[in-house]
């Protein structure tokens, strides 16, 4: 999604580029500024995106590590048990 917005965005403001090229003699903005608008705002919201995913992504590799380390201590636990079992 964020690179789909940061290619939208790219693509706009290559429009908005090329509109501000060809109006400059007569001074008619309104379709180059709307579509630099539109890239910012494309841009901003492919970053605020970015942010949550890595955010997200961070978070779940932090429990998958607290789970892991349970099964991990609850492994010792039981084979400590079995090797008293066994003596």
């Amino acid at each position: 999604m964020r690179t789909f917005l940061f290619l939208c965005s790219a693509l706009s403001l290559l429009v908005s580029a090329h509109k501000f090229s060809l109006v400059e003699p007569s001074g008619q903005y309104k379709g180059a500024l709307f579509f630099l608008l539109i890239g910012i705002q494309m841009l901003i919201t492919g970053a605020l995106i970015g942010g949550h995913q890595d955010e997200r992504d961070l978070k779940s590799q932090k429990e998958t590590e607290k789970e892991d380390r349970k099964v991990a201590g609850t492994n010792a636990v039981n084979a400590s048990r079995e090797q008293g079992d066994e003596l």
